[in-house]
């Protein structure tokens, strides 16, 4: 205790606080960044799978989309994992499969924090 008042004296209390601050901050903002851009890959890579499967409609194709399907389920909140897995139950449900395309594509939006 007796080496840290001096410290304080020197530097001022304020200054310290400021500094402890603005360092949380940084902090939050990094991971704040790497969040979104964890998400945006795997949305992404998810467009990029659904497309795929809808012009292929291979086999692999399904795979790649349930790759990036996992790939979401990992860094997506709720309801973008709903929407998407509303996405494989309307595989056969032309109108169903319209809404939660709709759906996915506002789920995403909102949780990247685009606007339209």
């Amino acid at each position: 205790m007796t080496q840290i008042l001096p410290l304080l004296t020197a530097f001022g209390l304020g200054s310290i606080i400021t500094a402890l601050i603005q360092a949380w901050l940084t902090q939050r903002s990094k991971e704040k960044e790497r969040a979104f851009q964890e998400k945006q890959a795997a949305y992404i890579g998810l467009l990029e799978a659904y497309h795929q499967a809808a012009v292929e409609g291979t086999d692999e194709a399904a795979k790649n989309f349930a790759y990036w399907q996992m790939r979401c389920e990992l860094v997506a909140p709720v309801p973008v994992r709903d929407a998407i897995r509303r996405i494989v139950d309307t595989n056969d449900d032309r109108t169903g499969r319209m809404k939660a395309d709709h759906d996915m594509k506002a789920a995403m939006r909102a949780d990247l924090g685009i606007t339209k």
